[in-house]
C-alpha cells in the first residue's frame, strides 16, 4: 500500500486490489463452466485480471494475491508466471499480463 500511495503521489496512478485466494474456491477464484447451461461464469482473480488488462492507460496494475501459497489455486497461475504470461482459463480464454501489470504475492511466513 505504501508503495502504490508513493506511485501515485509521483503521478502513475497504481491500482492494487488485493484478493485472498483461499478464501474461496478454485471456481471462484478462476471462473467454471456449467455443466447443464454450458455457460461461462467468471471468478474473481479472471475477472480483475481481465478488468485490469482491458485499461488502456500504462499506469502500474498490481494484483495482490494474500496468504499462504497453496498447489490448489497456484498451479492455474503457472501460465501467468512463465515466459507466456497469459492466463488461460477452462473456456480457453485468455487474458494477457501486460508489463505494466505484476502480481504480487504476500504471505505470511517465508519459509524454505
Amino acid at each position: 500500500k505504501t508503495l502504490a500511495k508513493s506511485n501515485t503521489a509521483r503521478g502513475k496512478r497504481t491500482i492494487h486490489p488485493f484478493i485472498s485466494p483461499k478464501a474461496v474456491t478454485a471456481n471462484e477464484l478462476y471462473g467454471y463452466m456449467n455443466r447443464a447451461t454450458q455457460e461461462w461464469k467468471d471468478g474473481i482473480f479472471s475477472t480483475v485480471m481481465r478488468d485490469l488488462s482491458n485499461m488502456p492507460d500504462k499506469n502500474p496494475k498490481w494484483i495482490v494475491l494474500d496468504g499462504d501459497i497453496d498447489p490448489e489455486w497456484i498451479e492455474s497461475l503457472n501460465t501467468v508466471m512463465d515466459d507466456n504470461k497469459i492466463l488461460t482459463l477452462a473456456n480457453n480464454e485468455r487474458i494477457s499480463l501486460h508489463p505494466h501489470m505484476r502480481l504480487i504475492f504476500e504471505v505470511k511466513y517465508v519459509r524454505y
